[in-house]
């Protein structure tokens, strides 16, 4: 079994349209993408050309959502949608993969409320082979990340996600919420479509309780 989950519903698909006229409408939200890429010395990438041996892993711009953050109150209410329908998605994976959880670190597992809205225009992508487990000291607690969630907000021809060592290809399909390990058995990269624009919505799923991560940003 790969263990990349695909789940399609109506419900998501209204959520992918939410979310594409939202990152539309939002242009102040909008950043530059952020993702570490590294020269072949070890050094933080930064050529601007996609395929040189220092050039940047990623090429997108972004708005970040915070669940818990309740300044904006429309970008809360797109980020609550999508907190519950990731959760739902993560319950059916779960229900489907019954030992999965059993040998979780905690037993427990959430939907991390920090995200991104994540759009590469033609050319641009996640062109890098990477997973989403990292050993770094930030927010979203990646070293405690188990799964990683990609829903993708519009259909585009051959521009999905490639996962390397499953040598499968996930379709970018509007309302498909996609649901897959975050650690090194499942490297991937985005496939870049060289003539249209991809939307996605993507983050993580981490061990242990909502509750207990709340307190520890609260803490920190």
């Amino acid at each position: 079994m790969r263990l990349i989950g695909s789940f399609e519903d109506p419900g998501y698909v209204a959520l992918a349209d939410a979310a594409m006229a939202f990152f539309d409408r939002r242009t102040d939200l909008q950043r530059r993408g952020v993702a570490f890429s590294f020269d072949s010395d070890g050094n933080p990438g930064t050529a601007a050309a996609a395929g040189a041996p220092d050039a940047p892993g990623k090429v997108s711009t972004d708005i970040s959502l915070v669940w818990i953050d309740r300044s904006d109150p429309e970008a809360q209410g797109l980020a609550d949608v999508i907190m519950r329908g990731v959760s739902a998605g993560l319950k059916r994976y779960l229900a489907e993969r019954p030992l999965f959880l059993t040998c979780c670190p905690e037993r427990s597992l959430f939907v991390n409320p920090i995200f991104n809205l994540q759009r590469y225009a033609p050319g641009e992508g996640f062109y890098s082979w990477h997973c989403d487990w990292n050993t770094s000291d930030e927010a979203t607690e990646p070293i405690r990340r188990v799964l990683a969630w990609i829903l993708y907000l519009n259909t585009v021809p051959d521009a999905g996600t490639e996962f390397h060592w499953q040598d499968h290809h996930e379709e970018a399909v509007k309302g498909k919420l996609a649901i897959f390990p975050a650690g090194l058995s499942h490297v991937h990269r985005g496939r870049v479509s060289q003539t249209h624009t991809k939307t996605i919505a993507t983050g993580w799923i981490n061990a242990g309780t909502l509750d207990a991560y709340v307190a520890r940003l609260a803490a920190g």
